[in-house]
């Protein structure tokens, strides 16, 4: 509406001279040349933030999920299973089953054995379901990017005077995305951020 452009790619590089970012350069050799770069890559963050000498302490939290088709109970409700430590959530006419948290650096690899303890809670919870339930169906990994505290990293890298960060939101990137945004959009163009959010910012 605005006028911007969305452009899918993987940035490898910037271009850095006299302390700032010149352009940033796609896996393609593309160079996308820009005034300022906002850095918000989740757990891949820490890996373009070495190229600005800032280090990020970050991991990766693994999580799972399952998405059933059509399923036999369609709550109208989002479940936390505390105990299981599993989410349920309708999405539409799915259903998805999320769960556990495993510290994995970039390992988007699958463990068996931690769907199935998915599985097994969640059908403890919803007696209606059993294991062949989820037979065929092809399970889902994501990373979640995890600070040592559980803050978020946001504000702009010392070294380099227009360039931005915006990650480490563990399990809550969805419930911050909003604030985050509207604290970028401060300090990127240079307006004072609301002062409640000062423990997120590093700079």
């Amino acid at each position: 509406k605005h006028g911007g452009t969305f452009q899918k790619g993987e940035v490898v590089e910037f271009g850095l001279a006299d302390k700032e970012a010149h352009f940033a350069r796609l896996k393609t050799g593309e160079e996308i040349t820009a005034d300022r770069f906002v850095i918000a890559g989740g757990t891949w963050s820490p890996a373009l933030a070495r190229q600005l000498s800032l280090t990020l302490p970050m991991q990766g939290g693994k999580g799972y999920s399952f998405t059933l088709a059509q399923p036999k109970q369609l709550p109208e409700l989002c479940s936390l299973l505390k105990e299981g430590r599993v989410a349920v959530t309708p999405m539409g006419e799915n259903l998805r089953v999320a769960g556990t948290m495993e510290i994995c650096g970039d390992d988007l690899s699958i463990d068996r054995l931690r769907l199935e303890g998915i599985v097994e809670s969640f059908c403890r919870f919803f007696p209606q379901f059993n294991s062949r339930d989820f037979e065929g169906l092809e399970p889902w990994s994501g990373l979640r990017p995890c600070s040592p505290d559980g803050l978020p990293y946001i504000g702009e890298v010392p070294a380099f005077s227009n360039v931005t960060i915006a990650s480490g939101h563990s399990m809550l990137g969805l419930s911050l995305g909003p604030v985050t945004g509207r604290m970028v959009a401060d300090i990127v163009t240079g307006q004072k951020p609301d002062s409640r959010l000062r423990p997120c910012r590093f700079s």
